[in-house]
């Protein structure tokens, strides 16, 4: 009877102490740890929320990640604005990286990296192919001449990668390039460019210039998009010669800045929307708590009514 009553008991706890190895060793053949399948959950759900957002809006993201950079900093800093719902990020300050950038992003995405000789800064574009499809990507040569930061030096050529998407839900066709203008461009006081760095100001007049071509070769359906570090402030842009009058106005390009309809801010990191299209920049969050240095800015699109 003693038996009887302690058997049904105790086999449960048995099975338990038999089965724990057993599954232990099911997840090491497959190749997944429980954190690993929270981690690929997650990265699902994301991936489609991005995928069945609304055909009227998408979300485009800047991000510059600080040279040295391992892949959990990275992975974090992706990760926060990807939670912002974006489905395109442009990257600059990008060098002898690929392996670790690449590693960071989710596996539903695509990087576009320049091909050819490694610059400065290599200014990769990443999107989610759950949301857009690549229809045609080149290298562009941003700049021949950059300004090292820091050191006053002459750095190497400056690249960026140039990527015409269609977005699945929408059909809306973007062209899209990221790029980092030289440091020390801006004379906050006067509002105008810092002519003491006059090397680095005519680098940047260079590559506002070949933006300014990138953007004109577009079919007009194609509404250009630029992401970018442009290292001017803002609200202080007070001249035609830093990014409003070299870039933006010329182009007629709205801003993340410029066309928020809820939250006025100010800074140096960019989106750019050509406002000539149904699609049309509604708002902008910056995610500050970074590895980085620079703040992740999430600019979301919205179909004109």
């Amino acid at each position: 009877m003693v038996f009887g009553m302690f058997f049904p008991v105790a086999l449960p706890r048995v099975l338990a102490r038999s089965t724990a190895p057993l599954l232990a060793v099911v997840l090491l053949v497959t190749g997944v740890s429980p954190g690993a399948s929270a981690a690929q959950a997650r990265e699902q759900e994301g991936t489609q929320a991005r995928a069945s957002a609304p055909a009227g809006r998408f979300s485009v993201a800047t991000l510059n990640l600080r040279k040295g950079m391992r892949v959990p900093g990275m992975r974090h800093d992706i990760g926060q604005v990807l939670d912002g719902g974006a489905s395109l990020i442009g990257f600059q300050e990008r060098l002898f990286s690929r392996p670790a950038l690449r590693a960071s992003l989710p596996k539903s995405w695509t990087l576009l990296m320049p091909s050819g000789p490694t610059g400065t800064d290599d200014n990769p574009i990443a999107f989610d192919k759950h949301v857009w499809d690549l229809q045609k990507t080149w290298p562009a040569l941003l700049t021949g001449k950059t300004w090292r930061r820091y050191t006053g030096q002459v750095a190497h050529d400056q690249y960026g990668v140039v990527a015409v998407l269609r977005h699945r839900a929408s059909g809306h066709v973007i062209r899209a390039v990221s790029f980092h203008l030289p440091n020390h461009l801006h004379n906050r006081h006067t509002g105008g460019p810092n002519y003491a760095n006059r090397a680095g100001v005519e680098a940047m007049w260079r590559m506002a210039s070949r933006v300014r071509a990138l953007e004109e070769g577009a079919p007009a359906e194609h509404q250009f998009v630029a992401m970018c570090d442009c290292n001017v402030t803002e609200n202080r842009d007070l001249t035609d010669n830093l990014v409003k009058g070299r870039i933006t106005r010329p182009l007629r390009l709205e801003t993340n800045y410029s066309a928020d309809d809820h939250r006025r801010g100010s800074g140096i990191d960019y989106v750019m929307g050509e406002r000539d299209s149904d699609f049309r920049i509604r708002s902008f969050h910056a995610y500050r708590r970074l590895v980085t240095d620079h703040p992740g800015i999430v600019a979301t699109f919205v179909r004109k009514r």
